[in-house]
C-alpha cells in the first residue's frame, strides 16, 4: 500500500475494512479517502488525487475505474462499517434513521440522473424540480457524552433512486459553443453517450454491462424510495439478527411497502414514524367462535382517527418534559392502540398525539410499532431523526458530496456514498483517537467566535488533517496516533515536502 498522507491510527481503522476489497482496490480506496480528507474547495475525483500527493502514484484512470469497474460491493462495505461501529461503541441496540437527499447535477451524459422535487428551492406552495441524483440513506444514530446531546447520524447504507422523468436531453447553449470551439481548434468531435447499467428483460429489470441509455424505465418497473428503504433495513436486520433495531423515519416511509414488508420478514425491527391525523384505524378482529361459518374477519370495528380521538379525549393528555433537538421541551401527550390496516394489517400499533401547550407548533401524530415504548420515549426518538439532516449538510459542504463529476453508472452509485462513508469514518476515528489530540491539534480561537465545548464535524476533520500533516511534515509522532516508524529524520528534511504539497494543493485549490 502506498505511503498515504493519513495518520497511522486512521489507516489502522481503514485496514479493518480490508476484507471487502481486493489488494489493488483497497490501495486505491485508501488513496481516494486520503485525498478526500485533504481536498480543499471542490471534491472532484481529480481534486482528491491532487490532494493525495505522491500516494496517488498510479495513472489517474485507475482511480476512475475503481469507482466504475472494480469488483467491490457498496453494501458489504456499509455492513462492515456498521459492524465496526457496533463493536467500537458497544451499542446495545441499533437505532437507524432512514431518509433521502438530493445531489444536484448538470450534464446530459451523467448516468442515471433524473428530475426530482427540490424542497430547498421551493417557493411558497409552488414545487421546484432539480436535475440530479437522489440517494436513500440508512444511518446509525449514536449518542455519547463527547458528542452533541442530539447525537450523530453515521451513514452506512445507500440506494440510488431513479426518478421517472429523465430530463437533460436538449442541447444547451454551452453545448453549441463547446462544439464550435473544438471545430475552430481542429479537435476531434466528442461522441460521449449517456450510459446505463440496467435493462428490461422479460418484464424484469436486470443489471448489465454499461450500454447506451435508451430512456427511463417503464413506470410499473420503477423502484420507489420506500422499496429501496425496505431493502436497506432488511439487509441490516438479517446481518445483525442478535440486535434489536429501531428505525426512525418520516411520513413518506409510513406505508405498506416498508412497515409490512419488513415486519413480516424479520422480528427484530420496530418503527417510529410520523403518522396521519386522518389515519384509518381498526380494532383487532374478535376470536373466531366454535362452529362459526364464513370467511374469518380480518379487522374489527373502525376506531376514531387520531384527530377525532384527540378531540374526544382531551382529558387524557399528560404533560411530559421530553429531550428534543438538544433541549428539554414540555409537551402534552396521549396515545391509543389500533390496527393500521392499510400499512400494517394484523398488528396493533400505538398512535401518539403530541400537542404544544404554547400553541406555537402544530399538533403532531406519531406511529410506533413497539407497544412497550413509553409515549415520552416515542416523541424523543422521533426527534432524533434531525442529526441525519445535519450529516447531509456536512457531507455536501465539507466533503463535496455534490461536486462529483463522474458519468458512468457504477461510479455514480458509488462516489457520493463514498463521501458519506468517509464522514462516518472521520467521526468514528475521532471518538477512538482524535479526541485525545484535540488540545494538540486545536487551532487558535477566533476572537469573534466563543466556540462550542462539543466538537463539530469541522473540528473533527481539522483534527484529522492536523494529525496527518504533523506526522508527515512537521511534528514528531503524536501521542496515541500509532506512528512509530517511517518518520522523516529532521524538520529541515520535511520542509521541502511541505512546500511542494502546499503549492500543489492549497495554491491549486
Amino acid at each position: 500500500m502506498p505511503d498515504v498522507l493519513l495518520t497511522a491510527s486512521f489507516v489502522a481503522l481503514l485496514s479493518q475494512l480490508r476484507p471487502v476489497f481486493t489488494a489493488p482496490s483497497f490501495a486505491n480506496f485508501v488513496v481516494l479517502l486520503a485525498g478526500m480528507v485533504h481536498a480543499l474547495g471542490a471534491h472532484r475525483l481529480t481534486d482528491a488525487l491532487r490532494a493525495a500527493g505522491p500516494a496517488a502514484e498510479r495513472h489517474f484512470t485507475s482511480y476512475y475505474r475503481f469507482l466504475s469497474h472494480a469488483q467491490w460491493s457498496l453494501d458489504e462495505l456499509g455492513l462492515a462499517l456498521l459492524a465496526l461501529i457496533e463493536q467500537v461503541l458497544s451499542l446495545p441496540e441499533l437505532e437507524l434513521i432512514v431518509d433521502d437527499t438530493l445531489c444536484r447535477r448538470s450534464g446530459k451524459k451523467v448516468a442515471l440522473a433524473t428530475m426530482h422535487a427540490d424542497p430547498l428551492l421551493k417557493q411558497g406552495g409552488r414545487p421546484f424540480h432539480s436535475y440530479g441524483h437522489v440517494f436513500v440513506v440508512l444511518a446509525v444514530h449514536v449518542r455519547l457524552p463527547l458528542l452533541a446531546p442530539t447525537g450523530w447520524a453515521l451513514p452506512v447504507m445507500f440506494r440510488l433512486f431513479e426518478g421517472p422523468r429523465q430530463g437533460g436531453r436538449k442541447d444547451a447553449a454551452s453545448d453549441a459553443r463547446r462544439r464550435k470551439l473544438r471545430r475552430d481548434k481542429d479537435l476531434p468531435t466528442r461522441n460521449r453517450v449517456r450510459k446505463t447499467d440496467r435493462k428490461v428483460v422479460d418484464g424484469r429489470v436486470e443489471q448489465c454491462a454499461p450500454e447506451p441509455d435508451s430512456g427511463p424505465l417503464p413506470k410499473e418497473l420503477h423502484r420507489t424510495k420506500t422499496q429501496l428503504a425496505a431493502e436497506l433495513i432488511l439487509a441490516v436486520a438479517r446481518r445483525f439478527p442478535h440486535l434489536r433495531i429501531r428505525v426512525l423515519a418520516d411520513h413518506l416511509y409510513n406505508c405498506n411497502a416498508v412497515l409490512n414488508e419488513v415486519l413480516r420478514e424479520v422480528d427484530n425491527v420496530n418503527f417510529v414514524t410520523r403518522g396521519r391525523p386522518d389515519a384509518a384505524l381498526f380494532a383487532m378482529p374478535e376470536p373466531r367462535k366454535p362452529g362459526q361459518r364464513g370467511r374469518p374477519a380480518i379487522k374489527g370495528e373502525q376506531l376514531p382517527n387520531p384527530k377525532q380521538w384527540a378531540d374526544e379525549h382531551a382529558d387524557d393528555f399528560e404533560r411530559h418534559v421530553v429531550p428534543m433537538y438538544g433541549r428539554d421541551v414540555t409537551v402534552r401527550v396521549a396515545s391509543y392502540l389500533g390496527m393500521a390496516y392499510r400499512s400494517l394489517p394484523g398488528r396493533l400499533v400505538r398512535y401518539v398525539i403530541v400537542i404544544d401547550p404554547a400553541g406555537i407548533y402544530r399538533t403532531d401524530y406519531l406511529l410506533c410499532t413497539d407497544l412497550e415504548l413509553s409515549v415520552a420515549e416515542v416523541v424523543a426518538a422521533y426527534s432524533r431523526r434531525w442529526p441525519l439532516e445535519q450529516t447531509f449538510e456536512c457531507c455536501k459542504q465539507k466533503l463535496g458530496m455534490q461536486d462529483t463529476q463522474v458519468q458512468m453508472p457504477a461510479a455514480v452509485r458509488r462516489h457520493a456514498p463514498l463521501s458519506m462513508l468517509l464522514y462516518s469514518l472521520v467521526v468514528l476515528w475521532y471518538l477512538q483517537h482524535g479526541h485525545q489530540l484535540t488540545n494538540y491539534a486545536r487551532l487558535p480561537a477566533d476572537p469573534w467566535y466563543k466556540g462550542n465545548p462539543r466538537p463539530s464535524f469541522t473540528n473533527m476533520l481539522a483534527c484529522l488533517r492536523r494529525a496527518s500533516w504533523g506526522e508527515a511534515f512537521v511534528d514528531p509522532p503524536l501521542p496515541g496516533t500509532g506512528a512509530t516508524e517511517n518518520q522523516p529524520p529532521t524538520t529541515r528534511d520535511r520542509r521541502p515536502q511541505l512546500a511542494r504539497y502546499l503549492s500543489r494543493v492549497v495554491a491549486a485549490g
